[in-house]
């Protein structure tokens, strides 16, 4: 623990939950996650990419255990308005379990826990339990949910609602400083906005001396910023322009939001053009078999793009 590079990770309770980031050595992102602290000397990390080389390394001279339990675990994410209602119709009375909490549940001869936690804007909940109880979870929820409109996503869906919420992908919005071939590519939490994260009285742990730097220095050549977008079309994989000539950055993941009927992006923009105007995004569209090219004006927005009370609330309520 003490070499992962996380907020107030040595004062987070049993049954708490942090999201995470970790670095390497130059302060450079290896990978970003959830951290969920099980017991008083248990804690499990949920993310993307499998790191449990690095994490073996990371554990030499420290008394600790890591194990790879991925195998063990089956993990559902339940996602929406009406998630609270649909584990309630479902037996499990989660109204007053607050966001980034735990709570376990018996379930099939076995032991669900759930985490207010998700990957989108909306209130949600994610649901652990072991693969010999997978089925059975899904076949209740399912039940429980139907006169709530319960329905499987996909991935395209759920990215949708990842952008909603302003959240980053690891292979995405950053290349893991670990994968990457070309040293430019690799961030730092300062360049993905993620530098508040970082818990600078908590002693020593991996890239602290380089991040102290960049911060004191201020060397971070690079942004993550919101946009909202001129129009209907994806800017996915665009480049930004300033005053149509300069080029200031790059489109990461962009969407049509359907919640809020705009067109929204994150992207990475060299820092000093964080704050100015007159930015616009190069975007190639194909209409009818044919590319054309459009020069759109675009906004610097807020993240989240989409945050309801309902996220927050406790109880959630019925919205």
């Amino acid at each position: 623990l003490n070499r992962l590079t996380v907020r107030n990770a040595g004062k987070l309770s049993v049954g708490g939950v942090h999201y995470t980031i970790w670095c390497d050595d130059d302060g450079k992102i290896i990978d970003d996650g959830t951290l969920f602290r099980l017991a008083e000397d248990e804690y499990r990390i949920c993310c993307q990419e499998r790191h449990l080389p690095w994490l073996l390394d990371s554990a030499v001279g420290f008394d600790v255990e890591v194990a790879e339990v991925t195998e063990e675990i089956a993990a559902l994410s339940l996602q929406g308005p009406c998630t609270a209602a649909v584990l309630q119709a479902a037996g499990f009375d989660v109204s007053g379990l607050k966001p980034f909490r735990m709570a376990s549940f018996p379930f099939d001869g076995g032991t669900l826990t759930i985490s207010r936690t998700g990957f989108t804007g909306d209130l949600g909940y994610e649901l652990w339990t072991t693969p010999s109880h997978a089925l059975a979870l899904w076949d209740h929820l399912f039940e429980a949910g139907r006169l709530f409109g319960i329905r499987p996503i996909g991935s395209n869906a759920l990215n949708t609602a990842r952008i909603e919420a302003g959240f980053i992908i690891t292979n995405l919005d950053f290349v893991p400083s670990h994968q990457a071939v070309r040293e430019d590519r690799v961030r730092s939490p300062f360049e993905m906005g993620l530098e508040w994260l970082i818990d600078w009285d908590k002693g020593h742990f991996t890239g602290r001396r380089a991040l102290i730097a960049e911060r004191d220095g201020g060397t971070s050549k690079w942004a993550l910023v919101g946009l909202d977008i001129e129009g209907n079309v994806s800017a996915q994989g665009s480049l930004l322009y300033h005053d149509k000539k300069h080029e200031a950055g790059f489109i990461t993941a962009a969407a049509w939001s359907p919640t809020l009927k705009r067109n929204i992006a994150l992207a990475q923009v060299e820092r000093r053009y964080k704050t100015v105007e007159n930015l616009w995004v190069e975007i190639y569209a194909l209409r009818e078999l044919q590319y054309v090219k459009l020069m759109l004006p675009v906004k610097l927005a807020e993240r989240p793009f989409f945050f309801p009370d309902r996220r927050r609330a406790t109880p959630p309520g019925r919205f």
